[in-house]
């Protein structure tokens, strides 16, 4: 695994754009931010013995109340769908998010520098050549094709129905129709292994981009001139309202 420290926006995407030319115009790269260049790549449900242990019980439990809520809900038997929405409302689950634009994942990766003394991260993924080293071919699968559900299944379930794909990770596109996901240019990993990303994964498949803390406020300043601010990541009225309380200085 190749990793760099960047300082500016301009050094972000002339690295973003060698890797570009290395891999060809044809091979798609996908980046995730963390505020916290220290974390692993390994999903949130992943990130202590309790949460493993009490997954089913956490996606059963949410899967019944939010059918009492939910206009429309899933299909009972979408599981790509449900742990969608559990992710997306912040319930940890065995999938990681990914985007296909650096610079949102950028934004991620500076959004708490308010809060945060740690340095950030892009992380950079080839995804077609993770699915071939995981013998999926190099095709991004949809996260609601029937490979993508049966690794979902053992969130919900306690039997797996194709031992196969025990202990494999899985690139996949996002197929809900949810403007978040959209703006964000949402894709992801499905973990149905315990393997971090890093640990696996070789210089050509996988890279790390540090952000330093001190630039952390530079990024996101000059992301939200180009457009990346909360109201776009975020595309709700709370966060418009913010974007327009910072716009107006109020």
């Amino acid at each position: 695994m190749i990793t760099i420290d960047i300082s500016t926006i301009d050094e972000l995407l002339q690295f973003v754009k060698a890797l570009s030319d290395r891999h060809g115009a044809e091979t798609r790269l996908w980046y995730r931010g963390e505020d916290n260049s220290s974390l692993t790549l390994v999903p949130s449900i992943q990130r202590s013995e309790k949460r493993l242990a009490m997954e089913r019980f956490l996606s059963n439990d949410f899967y019944v109340r939010a059918m009492q809520i939910f206009n429309n809900p899933p299909e009972k038997h979408n599981y790509a769908h449900w742990v969608a929405l559990m992710q997306h409302y912040g319930l940890p689950t065995r999938i990681l998010d990914w985007s296909r634009s650096p610079l949102v994942a950028a934004f991620f990766a500076t959004e708490t520098y308010l809060s945060s003394d740690t340095d950030g991260c892009v992380w950079v993924l080839v995804p077609d050549r993770f699915n071939e080293m995981e013998g999926f071919g190099r095709c991004i699968y949809p996260i609601d094709a029937d490979t993508a559900q049966e690794m979902l299944l053992p969130a919900f379930k306690h039997l797996h129905h194709n031992p196969v794909l025990e202990d494999k990770i899985l690139a996949c596109a996002s197929t809900d129709r949810n403007l978040r996901m959209y703006t964000q240019q949402s894709c992801f990993t499905v973990h149905n292994s315990l393997r971090k990303l890093e640990d696996i994964c070789d210089e050509h498949m996988l890279y790390k981009i540090i952000i330093p803390r001190e630039h952390k406020r530079y990024f996101i300043e000059s992301l939200r001139v180009l457009g990346i601010t909360e109201g776009f990541i975020y595309p709700d009225l709370e966060h418009i309202c913010r974007d327009l309380r910072r716009f107006y200085d109020l």
